[in-house]
């Protein structure tokens, strides 16, 4: 149980489609979180894109990188950006915050996504001006 945030892993796919995570983030644009890399780097920023390779966007950025051993945190561990474009091959994994429920956010998601896509079937779109 992991007592102060979620882990992508804390997430149980209900069907084989929704096994990969790639596809689903897009519905967590907006949201904070924290993605830490292969190399040691720790990002916290707000999402603001993310595609099927899993390479994300993130704005308002802090980045942090992991000391060996562990000792105290510089001014210099840290840096602070607009925005950071993190590779999907480098992820190591990705925290979201306590109070998000990630399958509510996922639900409201793909419910906006079909609502969208029955509004373009019936034909109902907004007249360009």
């Amino acid at each position: 149980s992991i007592p102060s945030h979620q882990a992508v892993s804390a997430m149980a796919p209900t069907k084989a489609a929704d096994a990969n995570l790639a596809p689903l983030l897009r519905y967590f644009v907006g949201i904070d979180l924290i993605v830490e890399t292969k190399h040691g780097r720790s990002f916290r920023g707000a999402l603001t894109s993310a595609d099927g390779y899993m390479n994300l966007v993130l704005k308002r950025v802090d980045k942090k990188r992991r000391k060996e051993p562990p000792t105290v945190t510089t001014a210099d561990d840290q840096e602070v950006f607009d925005w950071v474009h993190i590779r999907g091959p480098t992820i190591r994994y990705i925290v979201f915050g306590a109070n998000i429920d990630i399958a509510g956010v996922i639900k409201a998601g793909k419910d906006r996504e079909r609502a969208a896509s029955d509004k373009y079937r019936r034909g109902i779109r907004k007249a360009p001006k």
